[in-house]
């Protein structure tokens, strides 16, 4: 894993400065994932992966040497770049079961990394995708769903389509929706988008998103507190 300053950790900027989904750490070993966000966020809120986007009845080309790269939806409409790095999946019609990693993307065309070329053609009047953004275009964690996946809490502000580095493991601050106490675990899913609330109890290891635990308690609702982001998948 590559070694970042606490200043490169510590700032957002309007153009990327490493590879979207990368991870890295500072020299307290505290971990770091690089992320863009396409709505603003405040320091100490939990970002989460985009909600996947379903694409029906796509086609797809060939670039100058053969390859099947190009994918592409007439009447998408789709922000240019807001697939950069991002996966797909063929999950229904001809060419079902194949994945690939996007390059970029146009207002209605997906470019593949040539790696990624697929095997076989799309099918315009039968083949469906899926765009996932996993580790890449992110948002403010979502309301109500204790189980969404959380990237990390943004320890800087970030602007509508910012990138920057999100903590995902170690100390930091993360704004807590409800009162937190020192010592308990937290999950996304709070009322108010980005906001972390107590774990809950009694219940199985898959009904919340353990994102961490607190260290020091926060005053009141909807007010930083110290936190050890403690996410797994990373």
């Amino acid at each position: 894993m590559v070694r970042i300053s606490f200043q490169d950790a510590l700032q957002a900027s309007s153009a990327p400065n490493a590879i979207l989904g990368a991870k890295a750490n500072t020299p307290d070993g505290s971990t770091w994932v690089y992320v863009k966000l396409n709505e603003t966020a405040s320091k100490g809120m939990l970002v989460s992966p985009v909600v996947n986007t379903g694409v029906d009845t796509v086609s797809s080309g060939t670039n100058g040497i053969g390859q099947i790269v190009f994918v592409t939806e007439a009447s998408a409409g789709w922000t240019v770049g807001a697939f950069n790095d991002a996966w797909l999946v063929v999950d229904d019609g001809v060419g079902e079961g194949q994945v690939a990693k996007i390059k970029t993307n146009t207002a209605d065309t997906l470019e593949l990394y040539s790696q990624w070329a697929l095997g076989t053609a799309l099918a315009v009047a039968d083949s469906d995708i899926t765009i996932s953004t996993v580790n890449s275009l992110s948002e403010k964690s979502p309301i109500t769903t204790l189980t969404t996946f959380v990237n990390g809490a943004a320890q800087v502000a970030f602007a509508q389509n910012d990138y920057g580095w999100v903590l995902a493991k170690g100390p930091g601050i993360v704004i807590g929706g409800t009162v937190v106490t020192a010592n308990v675990n937290f999950t996304p899913g709070d009322d108010t988008e980005g906001y972390a609330t107590i774990g809950i109890t009694a219940k199985g290891n898959f009904d919340g998103f353990t994102a961490g635990y607190s260290l020091a308690a926060n005053t009141t609702v909807d007010k930083g507190f110290l936190a050890c982001m403690a996410i797994q998948a990373v």
